[in-house]
């Protein structure tokens, strides 16, 4: 009787630490699924922003001496009709003089957000200001520019759906590359527009503003 008294006792320990268990296994259910939920939303708006980023400087870098692949690598950065349409507007406008002008247009990402995201659609809205650095024989011309993309992921990768210009490009700087014909020195833009016979970026992707589009400064 000593012996089933006392395995009955011993039972009441272990009920107690399968209840306490059980309640922490709820509690773990309940707020980790927040937690990961939050965190899943983290990483989408990280995936999302680089995405932005890195379409911002595919629509923007080009050069002279490889157009098909510059235009290539900006159309593997868009989805949907609207973008695919003025890419290939872009690439029917390159002429032989543009080929063979040696220009090179090399884009920096100076600043961006997100202003948007929707996690269940997958689409997001991206501001991003990037400086572009174009050259062209031994002259250069710096510009600033800020652009609205609209982002959405296709098969994994965020690609742009729509881009439209935040404000006006902003030159910053132009002149002779240091060291090229004897010469270091470089003319800051005085606001008058870039020096004469500047280079232009061979066929780097300026969004075209929408109607009533936002002409205001970033």
């Amino acid at each position: 009787m000593i012996q089933k008294n006392s395995s009955k006792g011993s039972t009441a320990p272990i009920v107690a630490v399968g209840v306490l268990l059980l309640v922490a296994l709820v509690a773990l259910g309940v707020f980790g699924v927040g937690y990961f939920k939050a965190r899943n939303v983290a990483e989408i708006r990280d995936e999302a922003l680089v995405g932005a980023q890195q379409v911002a400087v595919n629509l923007n870098n080009a050069d002279a001496a490889n157009l098909d692949a510059s235009i290539a690598n900006m159309q593997s950065s868009v989805t949907g009709d609207e973008m695919t349409t003025y890419l290939q507007t872009v690439q029917d406008s390159i002429t032989d003089e543009l080929r063979n002008s040696g220009s090179k247009a090399d884009t920096e990402v100076v600043q961006a957000a997100l202003t948007e995201l929707n996690t269940d659609d997958r689409t997001a809205t991206a501001l991003v200001v990037v400086k572009v650095t174009t050259t062209q024989g031994n002259q250069y011309v710096k510009n600033q520019l800020g652009m609205r993309l609209g982002m959405v992921e296709v098969d994994g990768v965020w690609k742009a759906q729509s881009a439209e210009p935040i404000g006006n490009r902003v030159d910053l700087d132009s002149g002779t590359l240091p060291g090229a014909d004897g010469s270091a020195g470089s003319a800051p833009a005085d606001g008058s527009g870039p020096a004469s016979g500047a280079p232009t970026a061979p066929g780097a992707v300026t969004p075209a503003p929408s109607e009533g589009g936002d002409t205001g400064g970033q």
